[in-house]
């Protein structure tokens, strides 16, 4: 009953542009920081826009994985298009695996940032994968991911997804557009902005199918993440808490040893 994120990714690929583009690798400069010279793992690499992102800032190799052999096939076919846009992104030292952070990644090395935006919560293991993703970070990297926040509502979405992906066709249809109009009005109402202005280069309408078919599905509280990775002696240097109630809190961790 997983969800297809390999369909969704593969129709915001045939929609991305230049700008949606620009602005994803302006979200990533802001989390991460420098990346000339250093090495940049993405986990989940889904479109692969942020792995050519991070090649186009600097970093000298960038590995892109994902279990979904689609997303890695799409993670190709961008790379060319985006290159186009930017000339600073070097297709040569970007490569793309399939492969599952819960797989054994010890082939993969480690490495000066991991990067897992809004991926680790949908593989059924979360803290497994924090572990795991924990373990490819040399000494004084940065570790960057985001997690669902723990809220009351949780348990409810928690539902909504177990339905979509078991539903039938109108179902799904109907559920997609009902969240798709209480978010629009949501985003609207609490945070003063157009919703179809989304940041990181996403489009509302991807986000939103993401959001109410997204499964596996768990989530964690900030202080419950701050202290699993206090646990694994990383330091906390960023956090950006959402701005929503069930939506992804954004972390910065550097790992001391």
């Amino acid at each position: 009953m997983n969800y297809d994120f390999g369909q969704n990714w593969e129709r915001f690929s045939a929609a991305l542009s230049r700008q949606d583009y620009l602005a994803a690798r302006d979200s990533l400069r802001n989390l991460a920081g420098d990346l000339r010279g250093k090495t940049f793992l993405d986990i989940g690499c889904g479109s692969g826009i942020f792995a050519v992102a991070a090649s186009s800032l600097g970093a000298s190799e960038v590995v892109g994985i994902d279990r979904d052999p689609k997303c890695v096939q799409v993670s190709l076919d961008n790379l060319p298009k985006i290159s186009a846009w930017d000339g600073s992104a070097g297709a040569q030292n970007i490569k793309f695996l399939q492969k599952s952070i819960l797989a054994d990644v010890g082939d993969l090395g480690t490495f000066d940032v991991v990067y897992g935006w809004g991926v680790l919560h949908h593989t059924g293991r979360m803290y497994d994968s924090f572990h795991k993703a924990a373990s490819l970070v040399k000494k004084n990297g940065l570790l960057i991911i985001s997690v669902y926040n723990r809220h009351f509502t949780s348990g409810f979405w928690l539902n909504v997804k177990r339905l979509y992906n078991t539903g039938p066709k109108i179902l799904k249809i109907t559920l997609f557009y009902c969240v798709y109009i209480l978010k629009f009005l949501g985003v609207a109402i609490t945070q003063g902005k157009n919703p179809l202005g989304k940041d990181r280069g996403m489009k509302f309408y991807y986000d939103v199918r993401d959001w109410v078919g997204g499964y596996p599905y768990e989530y964690a509280s900030v202080d419950e993440v701050v202290q699993y990775f206090k646990n694994k002696d990383f330091e906390t240097i960023k956090i950006n808490k959402t701005a929503g109630f069930t939506g992804c809190n954004e972390f910065v961790f550097r790992r001391r040893t």
